[in-house]
């Protein structure tokens, strides 16, 4: 399914009446929203709006969240919103990955048609990461943003349980996703607006943690905390993926360590510990458990070990720029639909090396080191159990889960906008780390700065 919509969405304009109207009204709300609300129309777009339809403009596709950021980038430039954008390692180290994605990227296979798909990536990436972090500037303007996440995952549910249970998508009206729902081992498997089940389910399970969080922060927000949480749960069951199953497993998890949170290096280097035991003990490499926990629990855990077999059997191929070529990975020469020469990368780490060599892994992975090591320094200067605090965990804890999504899932569609303002948060909280700012007050953090 994901290979037939990666060829429709070749095609050239299609926009019909109901994408374009709504494209309209949230373009409008983008430019005319007061700074702290101007998120939230990409976020609708995000949750609501499948990724399919778009302007062709001399051989670049505009996908209606990419029209959309370029109306953002107008009005942070008229607006003057960039003035108050103080850059943090985290800043540096995306804009390096970003330039090593296209550069890297591009020599891996050097064509005019690779350079526009790079520049696409990088557009994508820049554009929903810097909008993100311009217009969010203090700690309640998380707040805000989580709580349109929360608001939204309720209609989100409920359309995904309608086509869980009539097997017809609603959302296909506005193009992008079949009409007809997949079914797999007799599970429907529901998308919504996503491009594919499982990154559906990964929304829900990596916005749980956020959700949970809401509750605490504020009294005010608790009853759409419950129904958000209770909303993104019913979005992981009805994805029918087991690696969404996992990624909300480990979120769960993530939370429940919030009591033994001074305990974590303990913890981390217990984990190591474990890995490199299992490393001795096992006949195959330690990657290969995905594949005996498919055994128990069903799934593709075989195919994903098999894959990072593959990456390391292959490393001299792609390490240095990347490949455009891994037909001879897949099993029995097992290849995409959209491109008979790639098998089917369904790991988001992999999927970096091979799109632009091993330096592009390094620094996609230093990021989310330097991520986590800014959390920890911002939970250290809060108090003690504070609502701040626990929120700043369970965006901690999303990062973890988005982390283990990774390993069973590219991330390819609107996904990536919810993973780079995930970013963009945790450079706000970075901000008020380097400060020693309160989070719990409207701080106007970089600002400040």
């Amino acid at each position: 399914m994901e290979q037939q919509i990666q060829v429709q969405i070749q095609d050239a304009s299609n926009l019909n009446p109901p994408a374009l109207g709504m494209l309209l009204l949230l373009a409008y709300l983008t430019w005319s929203l007061p700074r702290r609300f101007a998120i939230c129309p990409l976020l609708v777009m995000t949750c609501l709006m499948p990724l399919g339809q778009q302007l062709e403009v001399f051989g670049l596709h505009f996908f209606l969240f990419r029209i959309l950021l370029l109306v953002g980038a107008f009005r942070i430039v008229f607006k003057g919103e960039a003035r108050q954008l103080v850059a943090t390692r985290v800043d540096k180290l995306f804009l390096w990955w970003v330039i090593v994605s296209i550069v890297f990227g591009t020599l891996a296979n050097p064509s005019m048609d690779l350079f526009r798909n790079r520049l696409g990536d990088a557009y994508n990436a820049m554009g929903c990461y810097f909008f993100a972090r311009c217009v969010i500037v203090d700690f309640e303007d998380i707040v805000i943003s989580v709580r349109t996440l929360a608001v939204l995952s309720l209609p989100m549910a409920m359309l995904m349980l309608v086509e869980k249970e009539t097997g017809r998508n609603l959302l296909s009206v506005f193009g992008g996703v079949p009409e007809i729902t997949v079914a797999r081992n007799e599970h429907m498997r529901c998308q919504g607006a996503f491009r594919h089940p499982i990154l559906a389910g990964t929304f829900g399970a990596t916005q749980f943690p956020l959700f949970v969080a809401l509750w605490f922060y504020s009294w005010r927000h608790r009853w759409l905390a419950v129904g958000a949480t209770i909303s993104s749960l019913i979005i992981v069951v009805a994805a029918s993926s087991s690696g969404a199953v996992l990624a909300a497993a480990t979120a769960i998890g993530g939370l429940g360590c919030w009591k033994w949170r001074g305990r974590m290096r303990l913890i981390r280097r217990g984990a190591v510990v474990l890995i490199l035991g299992l490393a001795l003990v096992m006949n195959a490499p330690v990657w290969y458990l995905f594949a005996r926990v498919s055994d128990i629990a069903g799934g593709t855990g075989w195919h994903r070990a098999y894959l990072i077999d593959q990456a390391v059997t292959h490393f001299g191929e792609w390490w240095l720029f990347g490949t455009t070529y891994t037909a001879h990975w897949g099993p029995g020469g097992e290849v995409t639909a959209a491109d008979p020469n790639m098998m089917d990368i369904t790991n988001h780490y992999i999927a970096q090396g091979v799109s632009g060599g091993l330096l592009k892994l390094v620094f996609f992975i230093a990021i989310i080191v330097a991520c986590f090591k800014t959390l920890g320094r911002r939970l250290s200067a809060e108090d003690e159990g504070s609502a701040a605090g626990f929120l700043v965990w369970a965006v901690g804890v999303a990062l973890f889960a988005h982390c283990v999504s990774f390993m069973s899932v590219t991330y390819f569609d609107q996904i990536l906008v919810v993973w780079y303002w995930l970013l963009a948060v945790i450079c706000l909280i970075a901000c008020a780390a380097d400060k020693n700012i309160c989070l719990s007050e409207r701080c106007g953090v970089c600002a400040a700065a």
